[in-house]
């Protein structure tokens, strides 16, 4: 019986049933693909880590070493398991050609360097993971350059500085475990002994990085106090193991956040669309249930027949979308394979990702539960007597016809209905908020990241150009030079050089680590702050959010920094949000050494209809070699790997908000005209004509998208900022860059489209009703 009973209502609803299936299928979906993700994300990185032997503790420094005061250091510590010493060429951009670009590296914002591989550990791997060996005249080349300008195996690399020139062939891709992540601006190539001599003989540009292999990761702390402690180097910036997972996670995860957060929309819906054919078929079977609790039959078997359909439903669209999901991952995890390559599968490549869908399925039957529970209330009685649920005692809101302004009349009549059925229309405005949301949220979020003002959260104020000037040999004398030149060039406006240098600070445990501060005039280039306000004085400082995090301060607390000598007591001015650096930075106007200087950065704007890339050209030519970006190339560079990942969930939110919104008005008001048969058939015999009544009800539909694309608007510009601003490492409170035509044109007149196409189509079946419903 419960079969037949199953089946009947099936093919009687088969668009409902059709609209239902589809969306637990794609949550399922959606869930599975998200913990695919996942997985594949550690388990590839981990297996990257391991083949790698990626160093716990690495210190980078410019300047001259004392190897074997290092040596002894490392034999000393019981902590320490080994030591390694990379030593890596740099070389500017502006002398590099890739494959077959005629334009050099100049304005990208990659620090280039050439090393040998390591013998011991922090190995360089292929796309094979296996680690790379080259040949005289070879270079392995970053995955990053690859994906950027399309470089293939067999593609020339040219090296051109005055007289000298390389060229050297591509044989492989470097794997980095360091420097992988676009969000890393340094990234290395790997060249023959031979050749890395010859290179070093004309450009000279020495960093080191300083590695240590720890017996135990977790002592990386222990271990990090006891370096600051000695007299090695130590005023360059400092790495650890783990904030290399936290970068090397960072784009990726991004990606499955967005994906989970989108699965969680899609099962709502899911979720509300159940909730509203299950109050409808119990409506319509109003009487037949008071028959069956009439004869006996209990509430549970009742409800049993009902359950019975959406667990079979539910079950099935699970077990679907888990099964598209392991074919369609590739998709999403192709960047992970690229970069890390692919972790050795495991039992739970398969059963996290099925539990995943299998949570859905859960969720989905307890919610279904949770709406048959109105079984219990429904009297045999009242049901044969009334025959509805509502037993006729529906409110209905004061609106009257002679009152309204409204001269079409159909318009008002479309209005009226959704106001005085308000309960049955939120349904349909619930899950149209969420379509605005799911269109709108990761649209404004990639805007965000794409934007040019983006730079407000990446510790720096707003200008035209940006010029970096790294540890050389001649950073002093190009900086010189520099300053000299923006004093006397009349197509500058206003300009300001940042200097980073390197102190040490009193950290929650009472010890001092290194500090890097950036000092500058902060009133030409002003920053946005979370709290407080720039230092105006020597005697207070501005702390990036994590820094104030990790240091348990706030606005209007002291820290102590050791400035040479000297320890120093300075108040905290305000806070700001900075993604740069890990998201570790300050910024104060305290004395410094040469000695103690890490970097130069000069901003620039330009006066107004000068071109920005004509005055990046003229400074290449003078200031040569430095690297000058124009700020939107800056932060398009350094978030590009992300941008470019967010743009297929951009891609997926639309293309989903829409087919839900076409669904979801199709099975709405499909149901609903079926149950407003007979007043159709009263209408029809007081004179309306099928035109009139197809506008009452796309009245209806437009009426209630309206309402909803607001409503979703200002959540996606509140709840949306928020949920996105804890996705990145360094922003605590994110205010989205709105593309104003996309999102206050494209997409609500997309969505309107689509419902109005829909509901103009799905009324089409009013033609079908005729007078004599109303004897029925």
């Amino acid at each position: 019986m419960k079969s037949r009973i199953i089946k009947k209502d099936i093919s009687r609803n088969k668009v409902i049933t059709s609209t239902l299936f589809m969306f637990i299928l794609l949550a399922a979906m959606l869930v599975s693909g998200a913990v695919n993700i996942i997985i594949t994300l550690f388990g590839s990185m981990n297996s990257l880590f391991e083949r790698s032997i990626v160093p716990h503790y690495v210190q980078m420094h410019s300047g001259e070493i004392d190897q074997d005061e290092i040596d002894r250091f490392a034999e000393n510590n019981p902590l320490a398991k080994d030591q390694l010493t990379v030593t890596m060429l740099g070389i500017n951009g502006a002398y590099i050609y890739l494959g077959n670009n005629v334009d050099s590296e100049a304005n990208s914002i990659i620090e280039n360097s050439f090393i040998t591989q390591n013998d011991t550990f922090d190995f360089l791997l292929d796309t094979e993971s296996e680690n790379i060996q080259v040949n005289d005249g070879e270079v392995a080349v970053p995955i990053y350059h690859m994906q950027e300008y399309g470089l293939r195996l067999g593609d020339a690399v040219r090296i051109v500085k005055n007289d000298f020139s390389m060229e050297l062939v591509i044989t492989a891709f470097v794997r980095d475990a360091q420097m992988n992540p676009s969000i890393v601006t340094s990234k290395r190539f790997v060249v023959n002994e031979n050749d890395w001599q010859k290179l070093y003989s004309n450009f000279g540009q020495i960093e080191y990085s300083i590695e240590f292999l720890l017996h135990d990761a977790s002592t990386v702390n222990e271990f990090g106090a006891m370096y600051q402690a000695s007299s090695l180097p130590q005023k360059d910036t400092t790495i650890t193991y783990s904030l290399f997972q936290v970068m090397s996670a960072l784009t990726d995860g991004i990606m499955a956040a967005v994906i989970v957060l989108i699965s969680l929309l899609l099962i709502a819906i899911s979720a509300l669309c159940l909730r509203f054919t299950l109050t409808t078929t119990i409506e319509e079977d109003y009487r037949e249930i008071g028959v069956m609790k009439a004869i006996g039959i209990s509430g549970r078997d009742i409800r049993s027949i009902y359950m019975l359909k959406y667990v079979a439903m539910a079950a099935v669209a699970s077990m679907l979308g888990y099964i598209i999901s392991s074919f369609a991952g590739n998709l999403f995890t192709a960047n992970i394979s690229l970069y890390m390559g692919t972790a050795p599968k495991t039992i739970w490549n398969r059963i996290l990702p099925a539990l995943g869908a299998f949570a859905v399925f859960i969720i989905v039957m307890a919610f279904c539960r949770l709406v048959l529970r109105r079984f219990r209330k429904i009297s045999a009685v009242e049901a044969l007597r009334d025959g509805n649920s509502a037993g006729g005692r529906r409110k209905v809101r004061n609106f009257r016809l002679s009152r309204s302004k409204f001269k079409n009349i159909n318009i008002f009549l479309g209005i009226k209905s959704v106001f005085n059925r308000f309960s049955v229309y939120g349904v349909l405005c619930l899950i149209f908020i969420i379509c605005a949301f799911l269109m709108i949220v990761p649209l404004n979020f990639h805007n965000t990241l794409n934007s040019p003002d983006f730079v407000a959260y990446m510790g720096a104020g707003r200008s035209d150009i940006r010029i970096d000037l790294q540890q050389g040999e001649d950073m002093e004398a190009q900086y010189r030079v520099i300053n000299e030149y923006l004093e006397n060039d009349a197509d500058v406006i206003k300009f300001t050089s940042l200097v980073t240098a390197a102190y040490k600070v009193k950290n929650a445990d009472g010890e001092f680590e290194n500090f890097k501060i950036e000092v500058v005039d902060f009133s030409v280039f002003p920053l946005e702050y979370l709290d407080g306000s720039a230092p105006a004085s020597e005697n207070e400082i501005a702390l990036s959010a994590i820094n104030a995090d990790d240091l348990k301060k706030a606005v209007g607390d002291t820290i102590i920094l050791l400035v040479g000598n000297e320890e120093r007591t300075l108040t905290v001015s305000g806070t700001y949000q900075d993604v740069t650096n890990g998201g570790k930075t300050a910024k104060s106007i305290l004395p410094y050494t040469s000695n103690s200087i890490l970097w130069y950065v000069v901003n620039i704007d330009v006066v107004d209809g000068v071109s920005v890339s004509d005055k990046i050209a003229e400074y290449n030519s003078v200031f040569s070699p430095v690297k000058i970006t124009s700020m939107d190339e800056y932060v398009t560079q350094t978030l590009g790997g992300l941008i470019s990942q967010l743009s297929l969930t951009v891609v997926l939110g639309f293309v989903l908000a829409i087919t839900i919104a076409v669904l979801i008005t199709a099975m709405f008001f499909k149901m609903l005209i079926a149950k407003d048969a007979s007043q159709i058939a009263i209408m029809r015999s007081l004179g309306l004509s099928y035109r009139d009544i197809r506008l009452q009800y796309i009245t209806r539909a437009i009426l209630v998208l309206i309402i909803s694309i607001v409503i979703g608007f200002i959540a996606a510009v509140t709840l949306g900022q928020g949920l996105a601003g804890m996705l990145i490492s360094g922003i605590t409170s994110m205010r989205f860059i709105i593309n104003p035509i996309m999102s206050f044109i494209v997409c609500p007149m997309a969505l309107a489209g689509a419902v109005g196409i829909t509901i103009f189509f799905s009324s089409s079946s009013i033609q079908k009703l005729n007078i004599m419903m109303i004897a029925e």
